[in-house]
């Protein structure tokens, strides 16, 4: 083989090795990349576990100051507030010589005053202990569920 011929294969046999370095670190790379997806990946689910486990914290901690007190002292201001709004209705609704009394039952007979009703009733019965409407919905239907 000439010299020429001899320079053109080591260069070739150079170029060869050249050429299989930079085809293993294309693999590594992709590799290094599918890696950094899963990394990433993790991190996003990690993430959201710390904001669910924040909630869950948030959740508890509501739980504890909510003591039996402050939901009662909720239920009577939210009463009072029902009670004026029922009463705001009710002149709303009085027409021209209409005693309060009879627009009162008039306002508590519509949609509106039936809604405000029913939310004293459960402001009630949050105030006093009583089951409201939602615990009765919640034995009944697991009674039924547990026949």
């Amino acid at each position: 083989m000439s010299k020429e011929g001899e320079r053109h294969a080591a260069e070739l046999i150079r170029l060869e090795g050249k050429r299989k370095e930079l085809e293993d670190a294309l693999g590594r790379l992709a590799r290094d990349e599918a890696e950094a997806q899963e990394v990433m990946e993790l991190a996003s689910h990690v993430q959201r576990l710390e904001q669910e486990v924040e909630s869950a914290r948030a959740a508890a901690d509501m739980e504890k100051d909510m003591t039996n007190d402050t939901v009662t002292k909720r239920a009577v201001r939210n009463m009072a507030k029902i009670d004026g709004q029922l009463d705001a209705l009710a002149k709303s609704m009085r027409a021209d010589g209409e005693t309060f009394e009879a627009a009162y039952v008039r306002a508590l007979d519509s949609d509106m005053g039936k809604s405000m009703l029913k939310t004293r009733q459960d402001a009630h019965a949050l105030a006093t202990g009583a089951p409201t409407d939602f615990d009765m919905a919640k034995a009944r239907a697991e009674l039924m569920g547990s026949n």
